[in-house]
């Protein structure tokens, strides 16, 4: 019986079909294989939110500089509202309308100069920040799950492999046989959890790190906008 097993086994192995990747992944075990459509899954939804996110953050850069050149080319705040109403999809144009929201308020309270600049210090400020922490939050939503894939996948996948390999050394004492040919396509399949799990993981990590850096510009550019709307709407008071 048991060299009926082993025969089976080697010519399995020897006519080439379940050593392909195909057939190692529907012949491993039911953990294994949910580790891999786990691993599976996780990748498509990294790659969406890689192309998703792309392309907001490229849009928003390009949105944020566009603004930029109508503000300074305004000349006055009235000017640069009518002129912000050309970019409403940029994140800067919601920081300035948080802004300048604020500022005709001060305005409309018809303080002497001195108060009003204090009022204008404390209130537009904390108004500038408010928005652009908005913006900043929906720019990251979502990367959570890419920090999440970059460093628990290759952990998951990990765990498919030891899992395969334990699965594989139980029937190889069960059944008695021990030469490559027996052993070989048990520790393969287990091996491809570790490859999705490399696989799913890489560029998660790569993307999460490339768009935490682009926020950061973001961040960066739109703070800079708020200390300049701040010294401008000092001076139009």
């Amino acid at each position: 019986m048991k060299n009926l097993i082993l025969a089976s086994l080697v010519a399995q192995s020897a006519d080439g079909t379940s050593l392909n990747v195909w057939g190692l992944v529907m012949q491993a075990g039911w953990v294994v294989k949910a580790v891999m459509l786990l691993l599976v899954i996780a990748s498509v939804i990294s790659w969406t939110i890689i192309l998703w996110k792309s392309m907001i953050l490229r849009n928003a850069k390009s949105a944020n500089q566009k603004f930029a050149d109508s503000f300074w080319a305004a000349g006055s705040l009235d000017a640069a509202q009518k002129a912000s109403k050309s970019h409403l999809g940029a994140p800067m144009t919601r920081v300035f309308e948080g802004g300048l929201h604020e500022y005709s308020q001060i305005v409309a309270l018809k303080l002497d100069r001195s108060d009003a600049s204090e009022l204008l210090e404390s209130n537009v400020t904390r108004s500038l920040d408010k928005s652009i922490l908005i913006e900043i939050n929906g720019l990251q939503r979502n990367l959570q799950f890419l920090a999440t894939t970059a460093s628990a996948g290759p952990f998951i996948g990990l765990f498919g492999t030891v899992w395969g390999i334990m699965t594989a050394f139980i029937n190889i004492g069960a059944t008695g046989a021990s030469n490559l040919a027996v052993v070989a396509p048990g520790i393969a399949e287990a091996l491809i959890a570790t490859a999705l799990g490399l696989f799913a993981a890489i560029p998660a990590a790569i993307y999460y790190n490339f768009f935490a850096q682009a926020i950061r510009e973001l961040k960066s550019g739109m703070s800079n906008f708020a200390s300049d709307f701040l010294n401008t709407a000092k001076r139009s008071l």
